[in-house]
C-alpha cells in the first residue's frame, strides 16, 4: 500500500513537471513568432513610399505604384492583425495541454509571417524598380542629349562624306529627337514604365543610325571615287592593249564597264534612300567583277610574254621529233626486211607521225593569229603548256620504241652465237657417250637427246629466214638452254652409273664362287647392263648385294670413283686453258 502511494506520487510529479516544462515550450514559441513579427516592421517602407510619391509619378508608373501601395495596404490592415491573433491563440493554447493544436496553431502563425515577408520584400523591390528607373531614365536623358549633338555636330562635319545619304541620316536624326523629346517629356512628367519602352526604341534607332554613319562614308567613297578610279584603269588598259594587238576571250569588256557604271548609279539612289545593307552587299558584287577584269587583263599581259618566249623553243622541238620519227620510219623499214616486228612498231610509229603532223597544224595556226593580231595569248599559253607535255610524251614513245628495234641484229647474233655452243655441246655430249663404248642407251636418254637435237635444228632453220623473229627465238633459246641442262645432267648421272655399275661388278667377281647372293647378283646387274641399258638399276642391284656381303665396300668404290674424276676433271681443265693460251 504504501509503494503504491509512492508510485503514485512519483507519476503526479512526473505530469507536473511535465506540464510545466510544456508551458515553458510554449511560451518559447509564442516568443519566436512574436520576435519574427517584430523583423517585419524594420522594413522602412513607409519612407519608401513618400520618396516615390515625391517622384509625382503618372500614367503606368501611377498605376503599378497605386497596386503596390494597395498590396501595402492590405499588409497592414489585414495581415498584420490576423498575424496578432495567431500569436495570441499561440499563447492561450499553452495554458492548456493540447500539445498537438498549439504546435498546429504555431506553425500557421509561422507560415503567415512567412507569406507577409515575402509580400513585403516584393514591395519594397517594385519600389526600389520605380526609384532606379526614373533614376536611370534621368541620366539616360543626360547621355542622351549630348550624343545627339555630337550626331548633329558629325553629321554637320562630315556632310561631303555622306553623299546622298544626307538628307535621309538628317530626317533619321529628326525622327530620333522626336522621339527623344516624348521620352524626356515621360521622364519628367513621372512615368517611367512607359519611358522606358520608348527608351528601347529610341536606342535601337539610334544604334541603327551610328552604325549607316559609320558605314556609308566607306559605301560613298567606293561609289563616288574608287569604283570609278578602276574601271577607268581597267577602260584605259583594255584599250591600250587592243591597240597592241591584244585579243581577249569572250570579249564583252565594254558591254561589263557600262553594265558596272550603271549598278553604281543604282547604287547611289539606294544609298541615298538608306538601303545600306542592299548597298553592301551590290558593291561587294562590283568589287568581285572589277578583280575579274582586272585578273582578264592581267593575264593576257602576262600571257603574251610567255607565249612569244616558247613559240620558237615548240617550233624547234616539233622539227625535232619530226627527224627523229623519220630516222625511227627508216629504220623500221631497214629492219623489216630481216625480222618480224611483232609490237606494233611500224603501227606506233605511223600513229607519232599523225600526232606531230596534228601538232604542226596547231602550231602554224596559232602563229598565222599571231601575225594577223588575231591571237588570244592566254588561250595559246595553255594549248602550248598542252603541246610540250605531248611533245616531251612523244620524244619518249620514239625512245622507248628506238631501244626495243635498235638491239634486234645484237640479239640475233646472240641467238647464232647460242645455237653454234648448243651445237658444240650436243656434239662433245656424244663424243663423250662415244668413249665409254656403252653398250647401248636407255630409250628415254635417247628420246631426249633426240627432242634437244629437233630444237636445235628448229632454232637454225627459224635463224635462216628471210624475216627472222627475235622474239620467238629468243624463247627457244632460253628453252633449249634449260634442256641443255637436264639433258647434260641426266648424262653425267648415266655415264657415272655406267662407270660405277661396270667397276663394282668387276670387284664383285672376286666373291662370286664364294658367295651365291653375290653370284646372282652379278648375273643380274651385268644382264641390266648389257641387255637392257639401264645402268642405274644395274649398279643398284650389284651395290646392295656387295653392302650386305660387306658394309662399307661400294662407299669406298664409289668415294675412290669420284676422286679419280675430280682430279681429271682439274688435269683436263688446265690442259684446256693452256691450249688456248696457245691459240
Amino acid at each position: 500500500m504504501f509503494i503504491l502511494l509512492i508510485v503514485i506520487v512519483v507519476v503526479v510529479g512526473a505530469c507536473y513537471l511535465g506540464f510545466v516544462f510544456y508551458q515553458r515550450r510554449t511560451i518559447k514559441m509564442a516568443t519566436s513568432v512574436y520576435e519574427s513579427k517584430k523583423d517585419l516592421n524594420k522594413i522602412p517602407l513607409d519612407d519608401e513610399f513618400a520618396l516615390a510619391k515625391k517622384m509625382n509619378l503618372t500614367g503606368e508608373s501611377k498605376k503599378k505604384y497605386g497596386q503596390l501601395h494597395n498590396k501595402y495596404q492590405h499588409y497592414r490592415n489585414q495581415i498584420l492583425p490576423e498575424i496578432d491573433e495567431q500569436i495570441k491563440t499561440v499563447k492561450e493554447d499553452g495554458k492548456g495541454i493540447n500539445f498537438i493544436k498549439t504546435r498546429s496553431d504555431w506553425q500557421v502563425a509561422n507560415q503567415t509571417i512567412q507569406e507577409a515577408d515575402a509580400a513585403l520584400k516584393e514591395i519594397q523591390a517594385g519600389l526600389a524598380q520605380l526609384y532606379d528607373l526614373n533614376k536611370q531614365h534621368q541620366q539616360a536623358v543626360s547621355e542622351l542629349e549630348k550624343k545627339y549633338r555630337h550626331l548633329r555636330e558629325d553629321i554637320l562635319n562630315q556632310n561631303a562624306s555622306f553623299g546622298p545619304s544626307i538628307d535621309g541620316l538628317e530626317k533619321m536624326l529628326a525622327d530620333i529627337e522626336g522621339t527623344f523629346d516624348e521620352f524626356t517629356k515621360l521622364t519628367k512628367s513621372g512615368d517611367p514604365s512607359s519611358a522606358d519602352e520608348v527608351l528601347r526604341d529610341l536606342n535601337t534607332a539610334t544604334d541603327k543610325l551610328e552604325d549607316y554613319m559609320k558605314r556609308i562614308p566607306k559605301l560613298f567613297l567606293s561609289l563616288d571615287k574608287e569604283f570609278k578610279v578602276q574601271l577607268d584603269e581597267i577602260h584605259d588598259g583594255y584599250s591600250e592593249l587592243r591597240s597592241k594587238g591584244y585579243q581577249f576571250p569572250n570579249d564583252q569588256f565594254e558591254m561589263a564597264l557600262n553594265r558596272l557604271h550603271d549598278q553604281i548609279q543604282k547604287n547611289l539612289t539606294q544609298l541615298a534612300k538608306l538601303k545600306v545593307e542592299d548597298v553592301s552587299a551590290s558593291n561587294e558584287k562590283i568589287e568581285t567583277s572589277i578583280d575579274h577584269l582586272y585578273s582578264a587583263i592581267d593575264k593576257e599581259f602576262k600571257a603574251r610574254p610567255h607565249v612569244e618566249k616558247a613559240t620558237k623553243m615548240i617550233g624547234e622541238y616539233i622539227q625535232h621529233v619530226r627527224r627523229q620519227n623519220e630516222d625511227l620510219t627508216n629504220r623500221l623499214q631497214v629492219l623489216n626486211q630481216s625480222y618480224v616486228l611483232t609490237h606494233q612498231e611500224i603501227e606506233d610509229n605511223h600513229q607519232y607521225d599523225r600526232q606531230i603532223t596534228g601538232l604542226e597544224r596547231t602550231y602554224q595556226r596559232e602563229i598565222e593569229d599571231m601575225n594577223a593580231g588575231n591571237a588570244i595569248y592566254s588561250e595559246i599559253d595553255e594549248t602550248q603548256k598542252k603541246m610540250l607535255a605531248s611533245l616531251k610524251e612523244l620524244e619518249n614513245s620514239q625512245k622507248e620504241l628506238f631501244e626495243s628495234i635498235v638491239d634486234l641484229p645484237e640479239k640475233e647474233q646472240k641467238a647464232r652465237d647460242a645455237l653454234a655452243h648448243f651445237d658444240l655441246e650436243m656434239r662433245h655430249k656424244k663424243r663423250r657417250i662415244d668413249n665409254q663404248n656403252l653398250p647401248g642407251l636407255p630409250d628415254t636418254y635417247q628420246n631426249n637427246f633426240a627432242a634437244v637435237i629437233r630444237e636445235i635444228k628448229q632454232l637454225n632453220e627459224d635463224l635462216n629466214k628471210a624475216h627472222v623473229n627475235i622474239d620467238d627465238v629468243s624463247k627457244q633459246v632460253i628453252i633449249i638452254q634449260s634442256d641443255m641442262d637436264t639433258l647434260e645432267d641426266r648424262t653425267t648421272r648415266m655415264l657415272d652409273d655406267a662407270n660405277l655399275a661396270e667397276q663394282t661388278i668387276q670387284y664383285a667377281n672376286r666373291y662370286i664362287s664364294s658367295n651365291p647372293e653375290i653370284a646372282s647378283a652379278s648375273v643380274k646387274a651385268q644382264n641390266y647392263f648389257d641387255k637392257q641399258f639401264d645402268y642405274a638399276k644395274s649398279l643398284k642391284t650389284i651395290s646392295e648385294a656387295l653392302e650386305n656381303q660387306s658394309s662399307g665396300v661400294f662407299s669406298k668404290i664409289k668415294k675412290d670413283y669420284f676422286d679419280t674424276k675430280v682430279v681429271l676433271k682439274k688435269r683436263n681443265g688446265q690442259a684446256d686453258q693452256d691450249e688456248s693460251e696457245e691459240h
